[in-house]
């Protein structure tokens, strides 16, 4: 299996790899709306090349969207849905005509950045906040709405297209209006099931998906319920607060790993 060395070399640390990658997207979308799913591209890379980890999660992002719109098919805001969407869709086609460009060790650097501007970004509001009420918040981000889901949900939509990471950019943009808990989710699991969706002809066409990437994926489907239903209990037992922190401190950590790997 070319490109699978590490399944030949360490099959217990790369299974192990896996099943983290496949944990970290089913709990994120089933219990956060997608916070911790930036990680599961990072982690994967830990044992295989970027190009052949976009192949191996895509289906198994589909297959775990399908299961978590179904639970929140009653909680979205259609407005946000057809906007972020149109956007998001927008951006993946951007994606789909310069992924050529790109090489592995430029995407691989490409999501260390990311992950690691969005860890720093997060540390800073913690720490500068600038003082808004969230009403105030609110009414100021409806007045840049249209600006706001061309920069972010497009860039989600492009980040998303080549390294499966457009969770950061599409929470950036739908955070600050303030949706209920369950609100935010809703949308937020209907809008990565359509660009999901979506990606599958690029995908394709880009030549991804392999006898080996279908192969490995559908070994790994039997973990997304583990994830699920975990997902669903931190919702209920842990508070946003502690979720965060963790998850942007593992970001932090993994992105630097993954960069100082591209540079070096």
């Amino acid at each position: 299996m070319p490109a699978f060395e590490a399944l030949q070399a360490t099959p217990l640390f790369f299974w192990f790899i896996c099943m983290m990658s496949v944990m970290a997207v089913s709990v994120s979308k089933s219990g956060f709306g997608g916070a911790l799913g930036s990680l599961s591209t990072p982690i994967l890379l830990f044992v295989l090349p970027p190009k052949v980890a976009l192949g191996v999660l895509l289906p198994l992002f589909l297959i775990t969207d399908v299961w978590v719109v179904y639970i929140w098919r009653n909680f979205l805001n259609l407005r946000f849905v057809l906007i972020m969407c149109a956007f998001g869709v927008a951006g993946q086609l951007a994606g789909w005509l310069l992924f050529d460009y790109f090489s592995d060790r430029m995407l691989t650097g490409l999501i260390g950045v990311v992950g690691i501007t969005t860890a720093l970004n997060y540390a800073r509001q913690i720490v500068w906040p600038n003082g808004e009420t969230s009403e105030e918040v609110g009414a100021r981000m409806m007045r840049r709405l249209w600006p706001r889901a061309f920069g972010w949900c497009g860039l989600s939509g492009l980040a998303s297209f080549v390294s499966l990471s457009g969770g950061i950019p599409a929470q950036i943009f739908l955070l600050p209006h303030g949706l209920a808990r369950q609100a935010f989710v809703g949308t937020m699991s209907v809008y990565f099931f359509v660009i999901n969706v979506t990606k599958l002809p690029f995908y394709s066409d880009l030549g991804l998906f392999t006898v080996d990437t279908i192969t490995l994926s559908a070994m790994l489907v039997p973990i997304i319920p583990f994830g699920v239903v975990l997902g669903k209990w931190l919702n209920r037992k842990l508070s946003d607060r502690i979720f965060y922190h963790f998850s942007h401190i593992v970001l932090f950590a993994m992105s630097a790993k993954l960069l100082y790997g591209a540079v070096t």
